[in-house]
């Protein structure tokens, strides 16, 4: 997993589940195989961009105002360039929530270790300890 370093930290976000992503102002940005990024783009103006950069793999409309794109990994600095946060989006804010909705999935602050060798381990781990933890409190109330 490359982009996950202290360089794109503020944007760096995982789900439900414990899956990363990036989140940049157009688009979640997340890892598809070893060579290509998935987006999931609500941006019209920045479809166009990315068309017309010839950025785009595989590109799918849906039914919400969401485009499901394929990018080369390679292109990731440009995808940042093109719409990061200069400082993190409030976990509470009216952004985040609709980005939620949109994405049918929550946004949760990413709170695993960067840039170790076992990363996915010991992200697993600590995901599975979290869940284990919630699970005990639930059954004692």
């Amino acid at each position: 997993m490359v982009f996950f370093t202290e360089q794109y930290k503020h944007m760096l976000w995982h789900d439900e589940q414990g899956k990363p992503f990036l989140l940049l102002k157009y688009a979640e940005v997340f890892e598809y195989s070893d060579t290509v990024l998935g987006l999931h783009c609500w941006s019209k103006k920045m479809l166009a961009v990315l068309r017309f950069e010839g950025l785009i793999l595989f590109e799918m409309a849906t039914d919400d105002p969401l485009y499901i794109l394929r990018v080369d990994r390679a292109h990731l600095a440009r995808l940042i360039s093109l719409g990061a946060f200069k400082k993190r989006p409030d976990i509470n804010g009216a952004w985040l929530k609709g980005k939620e909705k949109l994405l049918a999935h929550k946004i949760l602050t990413y709170r695993f270790k960067l840039n170790s060798t076992n990363q996915k381990k010991e992200n697993d781990h600590e995901l599975h300890q979290t869940m284990d933890t919630k699970i005990q409190e639930a059954r004692k109330s």
